[in-house]
């Protein structure tokens, strides 16, 4: 009830400053709703921050409105019961004006500002949390997906799904370079390192902007398998792959190379660095792609 009258003496008073500066054609109704939004919005940034100060300078100046509402009213000549043509006209002419929008673009940042770091810091512990749930049970599980059974898979995608809300914007933007290590594939091809009963390390290097490799070492490097491809990023979460060749090399040596073809679209489900190790700062380029099986892929950020 208080925060109410607040609220309201603040409309009124607020509106008999602005009669004062000339912006007396602005309705009483639009006025009303963009003080009360911008009074409520401080009002709950200052209980989140808790600027006890602040707090009480705000309720000095409450004691000071309600003192002049009575004035501020007669004075603005603003009262609820206006004709609603005079509300029309008045509401068009303060559009025109831009006050109301302006107003409000400044509450806005105004509120993000105040409320913005506590937020990013919850956000970032529920994030890292996602990450290494998912990361430990694809370790525990194994990085074949195709070896698993349903419910371990499903698992491993809900995981996923739940650590999607919390990935960087545009994630098919963000740039890659270096080698990043496959922690997990869905895929039942030799994309997941899976050959017969062998399983092999898995690695994407990053030549450029365009230009990738997909490589599977077998037996500690005795037997290697590059594919090479070119990507092409068509928006904020999804990238165009288009593969070129493949090459096998035994013992470092290359025996043989040949052309492939085929393309595909793959979306991002998470791009962003997370901490998986608060003690020891461990941090991880963490990306999530469907293609549309599950693939987990991290680097290491220690090689920046």
């Amino acid at each position: 009830l208080v925060g109410y009258c607040e609220v309201t003496f603040y409309r009124y008073f607020l509106c008999f400053l602005l009669e004062i500066v000339g912006l007396n054609e602005c309705s009483y109704y639009s006025l009303s709703n963009t003080i009360g939004t911008l009074y409520h919005r401080c009002y709950k940034a200052m209980a989140v921050l808790e600027f006890v100060q602040f707090r009480k300078a705000f309720i000095f100046v409450s004691t000071i409105a309600f003192i002049l509402a009575p004035l501020a009213q007669l004075a603005a000549g603003f009262t609820p019961s206006q004709p609603s043509e005079l509300s029309n006209q008045r509401q068009k002419q303060c559009s025109e004006l831009g006050v109301i929008s302006t107003i409000s673009t400044v509450i806005e940042k105004i509120t993000v500002s105040f409320n913005g770091s506590k937020t990013n810091n919850i956000n970032e512990e529920v994030r890292n949390n996602y990450a290494k749930s998912l990361l430990s049970t694809c370790k525990n599980f194994g990085q074949v997906g195709s070896k698993l059974t349903q419910e371990q898979r499903s698992k491993i995608d809900g995981i996923a799904i739940s650590l999607s809300a919390y990935s960087d914007e545009s994630p098919a933007k963000l740039p890659l370079i270096g080698d990043h290590d496959l922690i997990y594939s869905a895929s039942p091809g030799g994309s997941s390192g899976a050959f017969g009963p062998l399983t092999g390390k898995v690695t994407q290097s990053f030549l450029g902007d365009v230009k990738f490799i997909n490589r599977v070492e077998l037996l500690n490097g005795v037997v290697k398998i590059e594919l090479n491809a070119e990507r092409e990023v068509l928006d904020g979460n999804r990238i165009r792959v288009i593969f070129k060749e493949t090459a096998f090399y035994l013992f470092g040596n290359e025996v043989a190379r040949k052309e492939v073809k085929g393309s595909g679209v793959w979306k991002y489900e998470f791009g962003g660095i997370v901490d998986i190790n608060e003690n020891e700062e461990e941090k991880l380029f963490l990306r999530v792609l469907k293609t549309p099986s599950t693939f987990v892929i991290a680097q290491r950020c220690d090689f920046f």
